[in-house]
């Protein structure tokens, strides 16, 4: 049955304790109701948020009467701190499929694109001694729930030993790849590769948030217009130029002493630029900053355009690169290095690793090898170590009880976000 308001006084907890009985606790319950009255059972109950937006991310949900359901899920101790908070209007929280709470209320939870996210009363997890709940043991923050039968459905068993551990997260590695290369061959019928290419690189230095708006960037400038704006520069100048022009369409705030691009060459055409409001830059490491990486990008796309001024140049100089080159290589060759003076790498190695990984192989086993089983592409990167590990992968393997450093390859560290992804309900 639907819930009322609660007319008794809430526990006064600070929502860091609630956060931390819904990690410990919420996987353990039999069951919550939503104010429609649906049985939630919490399979997962999703990774800290470290940035703006909800208290947990990626949480998975049994809900009656709609399966598997993966998102985010925020907490508050009143329903109506959900407004007096401003998340009502806050796009970072179109993604919430719960909203929990101590105290409830008959309305509904609306997010800011006009969808409702369920509610559910936590007053069965915070129990009449919410205060013991630093006697919760701390291995209870590391019980997970028996997620294998959702992958066992999926053809994905559990191993049994470390080296099927191995085997599993190869094949599901492997399994990532040829979803992307496929992605990228789809598109390659569609438009140019070098637009093609272009845009994934784009959309990779997005990280997290930024994505779509560097995707949405590469649209509004695309790659032949940007070429043919800076090509019949000097080598040494194209970066400047560049840089300029995509600060320029991005709709983002001039850096200090940067003057703005001047008009398009005739001929050149341009699409309307975005607007600042489009970016998110709150809680935003400065490394990660749009700005930090639109300027890598000019310094990126500039250094491949002074190897060929060709449309084709850009994938024909990294196809080149990946049949020739080690790990090594292609990471110093995507690293934009900090200028004199400067502390902070336009694209450090960390995400050049992961560029290669997720872009330039995939786009070049789709581009040279037309779906061939194998390729210097697949083959370089069956070849990479380890990447830096994130909260995905970290949780996943947490979540899979996975021995410890099984994860020791970059094709590993893929087999475990293509895992992820089907835990997501992602095919």
């Amino acid at each position: 049955m639907p819930l009322l308001m609660e007319s008794k006084p809430i526990p006064d907890l600070p929502e860091q304790l609630l956060a931390r009985l819904w990690q410990q606790r919420a996987a353990r319950q039999r069951e919550f109701r939503t104010d429609a009255g649906r049985r939630v059972r919490v399979l997962y109950p999703g990774r800290a948020g470290t940035a703006a937006g909800p208290d947990f991310r990626d949480a998975l949900l049994e809900v009656e009467g709609l399966g598997l359901v993966r998102g985010d899920v925020e907490l508050h101790l009143r329903q109506q701190d959900w407004y007096a908070h401003g998340h009502a209007a806050d796009p970072n929280y179109n993604g919430v499929v719960l909203h929990a709470a101590l105290q409830v209320s008959p309305d509904a939870t609306r997010l800011q694109n006009g969808s409702q996210a369920p509610v559910i009363s936590l007053a069965d997890l915070v129990a009449d001694d919410a205060a013991a709940a630093d006697d919760d043991s701390t291995a209870a923050e590391a019980d997970h729930p028996e997620l294998w039968p959702i992958l066992e459905q999926q053809g994905w068993h559990r191993p049994a030993d470390a080296a099927e551990w191995g085997n599993l997260l190869d094949a599901a590695g492997d399994a990532r790849f040829q979803q992307k290369s496929d992605w990228f061959r789809r598109l390659l019928t569609e438009q140019s590769a070098a637009q093609t290419l272009y845009e994934g690189l784009m959309e990779s230095l997005g990280y997290r948030a930024n994505r779509q708006p560097f995707l949405k960037l590469a649209h509004t400038a695309p790659y032949a217009a940007l070429l043919q704006e800076v090509t019949p520069l000097p080598p040494a100048e194209r970066a400047a130029a560049l840089e300029r022009r995509l600060m320029q369409l991005s709709g983002l705030p001039l850096p200090t002493g940067q003057s703005a691009a001047g008009r398009a060459p005739a001929g050149i055409g341009y699409g309307r630029p975005l607007t600042a409001a489009e970016w998110h830059c709150f809680r935003v490491r400065p490394a990660n900053h749009p700005r930090q990486r639109i300027a890598g990008a000019a310094r990126l796309l500039s250094r491949f355009s002074n190897a060929a001024s060709s449309p084709d140049g850009l994938p024909a100089a990294l196809t080149d690169l990946v049949a020739a080159s080690q790990p090594a290589q292609l990471t110093a060759a995507l690293t934009v290095a900090a200028e004199p003076g400067q502390k902070t790498a336009y694209i450090g190695a960390a995400r050049a690793r992961d560029i290669a990984i997720n872009v330039v192989l995939p786009f070049c086993h789709a581009h040279s090898a037309a779906g061939a089983a194998s390729s210097p592409a697949l083959t370089l990167y069956h070849a990479f170590g380890q990447l830096q590990a994130n909260e995905i992968t970290r949780e996943t393997a947490a979540q899979l009880n996975a021995p410890a450093k099984v994860a020791s390859t970059a094709r590993r560290q893929q087999g475990l976000l293509h895992l992820h992804r089907l835990l997501s309900g992602g095919s």
